[in-house]
């Protein structure tokens, strides 16, 4: 027979910590992956990735294996990690997904990002971007289109939903970064939809914005179907 227990007599004190190295590891992983710094295909030796970030073995090997349960990256049969390699029907899936959540956060964060300094922002960082490209400098380029993005989507106030996002971006970001230097003489894909993004932002025009962002993605997808996937996809 089960009985309760009496309260407890004394306060439970909250448990303090920082991140572990392996949460850091993971972090730093996942920032790269956002902003295509590993390209598509590239293998991921623990040791490789532990002496890059300074830590021992245990957290690296842990931030691996995290993503690969997440599967933002593949286990090979070889046991080795590494960056998957996106199928043209794998990344119209993802842009499915990335079109119905993107836009929704947009709507839903339209009349805070029109606070001053959260607009300053975003205008600086589109200027920012601009200048990056310009100067054909593909990480600052990449980087800033991912602040830019995340800086919208924040906005929303959804925890939840920007982690889906971000899952999302994590598994697209390493074949968009396979569009540059070629971009740099084709010109800046995304310029004129930023634009557009910050004019409904001042305007507080949530559709406008929805339109802005759901312009971006399908000229991306454009974009990377004719240079990425220009032959027609067989099945086996």
């Amino acid at each position: 027979m089960n009985q309760r227990l009496p309260p407890a007599t004394f306060p439970l004190a909250p448990v303090h910590r920082g991140d572990t190295l392996g949460e850091q590891a993971c972090r730093s992983l996942r920032a790269a992956l956002r902003r295509g710094a590993l390209a598509p295909g590239e293998k991921l030796a623990t040791r490789r990735i532990a002496a890059t970030l300074g830590v021992s073995l245990t957290p690296a090997r842990e931030a691996l294996n995290r993503l690969v349960a997440e599967r933002v990256l593949e286990q090979r049969d070889d046991r080795t990690i590494a960056v998957p390699e996106l199928t043209r029907a794998r990344y119209r899936e993802l842009l499915l997904i990335r079109l119905e959540l993107e836009t929704l956060a947009a709507r839903l964060g339209c009349a805070a990002l029109a606070a001053p300094a959260t607009l300053a922002r975003l205008r600086a960082l589109y200027d920012a971007q601009q200048a990056a490209f310009l100067a054909r400098d593909p990480a600052a380029t990449l980087q800033l289109n991912v602040d830019f993005h995340f800086t919208l989507y924040a906005a929303a106030a959804m925890p939840t939903l920007l982690q889906i996002i971000e899952s999302l971006w994590l598994q697209a970001g390493p074949t968009i970064r396979l569009l540059y230097p070629a971009s740099f003489e084709l010109g800046w894909i995304g310029r004129q939809n930023h634009a557009a993004m910050l004019d409904a932002i001042a305007a507080g025009d949530a559709d406008a914005l929805v339109r802005a962002v759901r312009q971006d993605l399908h000229d991306g997808q454009a974009r990377l179907e004719r240079s990425l996937w220009s032959a027609p996809e067989t099945t086996s």
